[in-house]
């Protein structure tokens, strides 16, 4: 199949220079603010699949645990305009990114359950649908990467900015 083009990188970058270079020369300029952070920002890392979009596993990770994940793909209130039509960029709050590790864990420990309540059943349910839907099969330990890589950036400061782009 090849690689997927979607993936998810996070920069790290000063408060001061996020206001007032970056985005200033964004909305002046109609420059790509993801180019802008490649030059004036650190590159923390980045994480894709070869086999899946990671987009879609965030978003249904997002419907079954209720955790924001929109806001690692630069959407909802923590977005930086200009955004689009490729990458998107949000604002993310370190000490939050437990709320998404904590969300594919229990995930991952509902998956391993013996008896579910009847509430987890249905959340497997719609998870097992998905799984097979995109095949996640095909990109083993996907879930556990995601989880460590989101982790890696708990206690990150000034900024941290994560720059989600999809062709």
């Amino acid at each position: 199949m090849g690689k997927m083009k979607d993936e998810l990188t996070f920069y790290a970058c000063d408060t001061k220079v996020l206001e007032e270079k970056i985005m200033t020369q964004d909305l002046l300029m109609g420059t790509e603010l993801a180019g802008e952070l490649e030059r004036l920002g650190t590159c923390l890392g980045t994480i894709y699949f070869d086999n899946l979009y990671l987009g879609d596993v965030l978003k249904k990770l997002e419907e079954i645990s209720g955790a924001p994940f929109k806001f690692l793909l630069g959407m909802g209130a923590r977005r930086l305009e200009p955004c689009g039509p490729v990458s998107y960029c949000g604002r993310q709050i370190p000490a939050e990114l437990g709320e998404y590790v904590f969300a594919i864990e229990n995930l991952q420990k509902l998956m391993k359950k013996a008896e579910p309540t009847e509430k987890e059943a249905e959340i497997l349910a719609k998870w097992n649908a998905f799984a097979e839907k995109i095949n996640l099969d095909a990109e083993p330990g996907c879930l556990e990467s995601l989880k460590k890589f989101i982790g890696k950036f708990r206690d990150r400061t000034p900024e941290l900015i994560s720059v989600y782009t999809r062709c």
